[in-house]
């Protein structure tokens, strides 16, 4: 198709070269009346085929958008991995749009970098970290694994910003995410945004920074600022059981309680109660 457009455009560009070169008697162009004007000619027809499709736009709600609880987030596009675990070697475009599941059974088509026909969650945690901040680090060495493994047979997705590279405030690259994703075995959607746009989102100028999005409306609806632990006990010591808190009550973080609140648990994998 590219070879059509680029012959078509030499023989029209071919054709206003002879036309502006050609002239008659001096007085005029091919096409003139003889007295230094033109005539105006019909544009030349494009061969069928030839054009460029529009984008399709996938369905998402309507705005307005906000950053805060309650309301719509945008649909920001972002280039990083589906699942860094099956394809790293090159970036894919994941939208906010590929989540949006308003009935809660819909499933992924071939619009989407993920699995054709996979169900599409009913809930997304955006993970907004950094490579410098140790508490990410921690985050998704620890807890975001464990979390996500449970989750996701529920329609639990977990959705990773590398929001800062090495150096505090300095973009993460495509190497920061290669490098982020090989470390922590990252097996959810990874990506970059070198210009920040998800910042107006964040609770805390803060890293780690947790916010979870319902997919059937894509509003907001917790945010939390700094790491995610499992529970906590009395002492505020994290934990995951209440063997952790040496016989006192492992209490879990309120943010996983309000998630799992909107898991689907009858899904066919899940077992969270």
């Amino acid at each position: 198709m590219r070879q059509t457009i680029f012959g078509l455009l030499g023989v029209l560009a071919g054709t206003l070269a002879l036309a502006g070169c050609n002239t008659t008697n001096g007085s005029g162009g091919a096409g003139g009346n003889g007295s230094g004007t033109t005539t105006d000619q019909p544009a030349p027809q494009f061969p069928s085929n030839s054009g460029q499709a529009a984008p399709s736009v996938k369905p998402y709600p309507a705005g307005p958008y906000g950053f805060s609880k309650g309301s719509v987030v945008e649909n920001y596009k972002f280039d990083g991995y589906a699942n860094s675990q099956k394809v790293s070697n090159s970036l894919q475009q994941i939208e906010l749009a590929d989540f949006y599941n308003p009935t809660g059974n819909a499933t992924y088509d071939a619009s989407s970098p993920f699995p054709v026909g996979s169900p599409k969650p009913t809930i997304i945690l955006i993970d907004v970290a950094s490579v410098w901040c140790g508490p990410c680090n921690q985050e998704a060495g620890t807890v975001l694994p464990k979390k996500h493994a449970l989750y996701a047979p529920c329609g639990g997705e977990f959705f990773l910003n590398l929001a800062d590279g090495p150096t505090p405030g300095i973009a993460a690259t495509t190497k920061s995410l290669y490098n982020w994703t090989l470390k922590y075995k990252v097996d959810f959607p990874a990506i970059i945004d070198p210009t920040y746009k998800l910042m107006p989102l964040w609770g805390e100028d803060a890293y780690p920074e947790n916010i979870a999005i319902d997919t059937k409306t894509m509003k907001i609806i917790e945010v939390l600022p700094g790491e995610a632990v499992a529970g906590s006990c009395g002492n505020g010591n994290e934990c995951w059981t209440n063997a952790d808190c040496g016989g006192a009550t492992c209490s879990p973080l309120s943010f996983w309680v309000k998630f799992e609140s909107y898991l689907d648990k009858t899904r066919a994998g899940c077992t969270v109660q």
